[in-house]
């Protein structure tokens, strides 16, 4: 079922048309208009139900508009947020004002962050400003809220401190107009995120320790001390807590029960243990909850299966089921709501629909269509998502998901592209793929594998791979010769593509069986594991982080080397496209300095991009668009245009 919708904002609507080419009928979007930032990226209600705030994407650059939810011709309030600036989110505070959270890279002493900022801005005087500003010093997190105190319109709880480098912040409530603050609760050691329950108690802390440990504080309301979590048997520091109830008196916890998948409990903090099971899928891992509207009551648990999953508890029921009921086969996204409830803010898309923001109020026949998605891409342009699961060399069954050019509806000797996804300890899902798709209408089917390691799934499943990368990196080949064998893909067209780890096993792929693909594209990839551990040394505890992230295996520096594309480059007989943004934290750009040298010494035919003033995710527009243009060429040069493509 394809979705019909109303436009809602003509303002957006004159904006996006001006800027619109003409295509010809039935042909593929031009490779640039995968590089657009996504047209609507977040919207906000107003408590009063009569204010819409949304984040949308202008010829590259993010802003906040404002519009009443009526339609009518009142000037919308717009503030632009800034090229190099990469929104979060926009929330309402009160009727009158609302805040964007953002973030931005920068250096400090020669190292990338992603710092975060917290703007205000009031839609009658049209004044905007930071709401936490640093005095004088370097501080990542200004942007950290704690607890938006819904019957407080003026106050806001935050964590941040004034001590530079200090990365345990104290709780501090501050005015959104005048940012004046208040001292909370002091910041602990080993203390980097807090949770309050419904009544804006800070009730729960959560963090590291410089030495590396876990660690977790309660607070207990007789003593008005933090107790640590070893005084609470069944609740350490890594248990995962999906919400608070009555009062902060229990818990929603993540527990494995005796069983290989994540469940939801009840933990009572009184009496210091699980009193009661709310949800365990014996399949899949519990990834969240939904509460009532009062907070009070667990009536949904979530999970992630092919797709995203919400599983009622009973008898309740809501909008978003209305409009999963009403669109099957779309993925609603909740986004914001009234304070009665009736109305609804949600973005919708399916694998194969890009979609958009819509707005949804009870009663009502349709939602209305905010903003879409992207300006130059529809559901005529896409190819249909199919699940598919292979068998590893060693019989573990392998979930994927396998995207066909538009009008293909049967895989038979097609061009192919191996799409292994980043994190690594990530998944995906049958939902809408910008990156899929946009291989998908050059003509190449696309395989993207849950290769072990990946969440989800259970322990054993993601442990696996956690433990051993080698394995992951096999479940990738196996992926790959599953297509060859099943006579799907062209294995003389066939090449592996991946961003941040996806590009770390692209190149580990082309190197590992050099004869298995015809090419190699690698965005943001880790390519030296030795190095990427020192640099995440340069951060608070990065030490400790990488033991954990690179697993048991990875402990062995010349189990590293041996891993590292950079030391094993002169196998590679395929052209490679390399790309990388100089401003990258998560994977630095001596990453890409390191690969590059290694594949001009091993006299590979090599594509490379260097993106300037860019972070890992290419938030600048204009990168993200000749980055798409240039793995076209690319694909153009090693390929040819193949007859799939429209």
């Amino acid at each position: 079922m394809r979705l019909k919708t109303k436009l809602f904002l003509a303002f957006l609507l004159s904006v996006f048309a001006s800027a619109l080419p003409i295509q010809p009928a039935n042909a593929a979007p031009p490779a640039k208009a995968f590089g657009e930032l996504p047209v609507g990226y977040d919207a906000a209600i107003s408590p009063d139900g009569k204010e819409l705030a949304i984040i949308i994407n202008v010829k590259g650059t993010y802003g906040v508009i404002t519009q009443k939810v009526d339609g009518s011709s009142e000037k919308p309030f717009y503030i632009t947020l800034g090229e190099e600036i990469k929104p979060n989110y926009v929330k309402w505070v009160n009727n009158e004002r609302f805040v964007v959270s953002v973030s931005k890279s920068e250096k400090f002493r020669s190292t990338p962050f992603t710092v975060g900022y917290l703007y205000t801005a009031n839609i009658n005087t049209k004044k905007t400003r930071l709401v936490v500003k640093p005095k004088g010093m370097f501080r990542q997190f200004n942007n950290r809220v704690v607890d938006w105190l819904e019957d407080d319109p003026e106050h806001i709880l935050m964590a941040y401190s004034d001590e530079e480098w200090d990365s345990y912040p104290d709780i501090r409530k501050v005015n959104v107009t005048t940012s004046r603050d208040k001292l909370i609760k002091r910041g602990q050691p080993g203390i980097e995120y807090w949770d309050t329950d419904d009544n804006g108690v800070p009730r729960i802390g959560t963090g590291q320790t410089d030495g590396g440990n876990k660690r977790r504080v309660i607070y207990n309301t007789t003593t008005d001390k933090w107790d640590s979590t070893d005084e609470f048997p069944g609740l350490d520091a890594e248990t995962p807590i999906f919400g608070i109830l009555n009062d902060g008196t229990e818990l929603v916890i993540g527990d494995y029960r005796g069983k290989d998948t994540l469940g939801l409990y009840v933990y009572n903090l009184n009496q210091k243990q699980i009193t009661r099971s709310l949800f365990h899928n014996d399949n899949y891992d519990a990834s969240g909850v939904v509460l009532s509207k009062d907070g009070e009551t667990v009536i949904g648990a979530k999970y992630t299966a092919e797709s995203d999953r919400t599983e009622l508890l009973g008898e309740y029921g809501t909008l978003l089921d209305t409009l999963r009921a009403k669109f099957n086969g779309y993925d609603v996204d909740f986004l914001d709501q009234t304070q009665d409830g009736r109305t609804v803010l949600v973005k919708m898309s399916s694998p194969y629909d890009p979609g958009g923001v819509f707005s949804y109020t009870s009663g009502d026949a349709d939602p209305r269509l905010l903003t879409k998605m992207y300006s130059e891409i529809s559901d005529n342009d896409t190819g249909d998502v199919v699940a598919v699961k292979y068998t590893a060399r060693d019989g573990q069954k392998i979930p994927a998901f396998a995207t066909l050019p538009p009008g293909v509806k049967s895989p038979k000797n097609l061009p192919f592209i191996v799409l292994p996804h980043g994190g690594p300890y990530a998944r995906d899902s049958k939902r809408f793929d910008y990156l899929a798709q946009f291989f998908a209408t050059r003509g190449y089917g696309v395989l993207q594998m849950n290769f072990r390691g990946s969440e989800g799934y259970g322990k054993s499943f993601a442990d696996a791979g956690r433990n051993n990368w080698v394995v992951m990196q096999q479940d990738v080949e196996d992926a790959t010769r599953y297509l060859y064998r099943k006579g799907y893909a062209d294995q003389s067209r066939t090449c592996i593509a991946g961003w941040s780890y996806g590009g770390y096993a692209a190149l580990m792929g082309v190197s590992t069986d050099p004869d298995l693909y015809k090419c190699a594209i690698a965005m943001a990839a880790l390519t030296d594991i030795n190095d990427a551990k020192n640099d995440l040394k340069k951060y608070r505890g990065g030490k400790h982080v990488a033991k954990e992230f690179f697993g048991e295996a990875m402990q062995d520096k010349e189990v590293r080397r041996a891993n590292s594309p950079v030391h094993v480059a002169g196998n590679i007989k395929v052209p490679v496209f390399l790309a990388h943004g100089d401003l990258d934290e998560n994977v630095q750009f001596d990453q890409f300095i390191r690969m590059k040298r290694a594949l001009k010494k091993a006299g590979v035919k090599a594509t490379y991009m260097k993106f300037e003033d860019e972070d890992h995710f290419l938030s600048r527009q204009h990168n993200r668009e000749k980055f798409f243009i240039g793995i076209d060429k690319f694909l153009q040069d090693v390929n040819g245009t193949s007859e799939y493509m429209k």
